[in-house]
């Protein structure tokens, strides 16, 4: 890939110049929300629209310092590493490559609290470093972005009742 991302600690998630973060309380118990989220990549897919073709490099076991490849909308690739695993808690992982200009450093996080035996409070953060037309575009995303975490969200608990 052409681009390589700045490398950010977890704290970037708190100091990104653009920042989203988004929750929702889904009815799946959080082991099996994170088992979709980290341990099969391969069902982005089928719960998140704009996912392609998400999956480990390398061989298992995967965990905190695995490669994931990730591609959007048949177009935008990356390479991420994955920064945190904590089963049934949190999943963060960072973009170190991508082809697609514009962005210096991206990190993700899903972070899962169990409100019941049944039930999870998912919150996703998006912080991004970016050059200023891809702050701008992320600004005018923001709708967007949240309409995107609710539509995927609502799949992803489907997709964790039914496995």
């Amino acid at each position: 890939m052409k681009y390589q991302l700045r490398a950010e600690d977890l704290g970037f998630l708190d100091r990104a110049p653009f920042r989203q973060s988004c929750t929702r309380e889904l009815h799946a118990p959080s082991d099996a929300v994170f088992d979709q989220l980290a341990a099969h990549p391969e069902n982005w897919p089928r719960w998140f629209a704009p996912a392609n073709d998400v999956h480990y490099e390398g061989a298992p076991p995967y965990g905190k310092g695995s490669t994931r490849y990730f591609r959007l909308y048949r177009i935008i690739r990356a390479r991420e590493q994955i920064t945190a695993w904590d089963p049934g808690e949190r999943f963060a992982y960072r973009a170190h490559e991508a082809n697609a200009p514009g962005v210096s450093a991206l990190m993700e996080q899903w972070t899962l609290q169990p409100t019941s035996e049944t039930t999870t409070a998912v919150s996703w953060t998006l912080a991004i470093d970016s050059k200023p037309p891809v702050h701008l575009l992320l600004r005018a995303s923001r709708h967007h972005i949240d309409k995107l975490f609710r539509k995927a969200t609502k799949q992803l608990e489907e997709l964790c009742r039914h496995s």
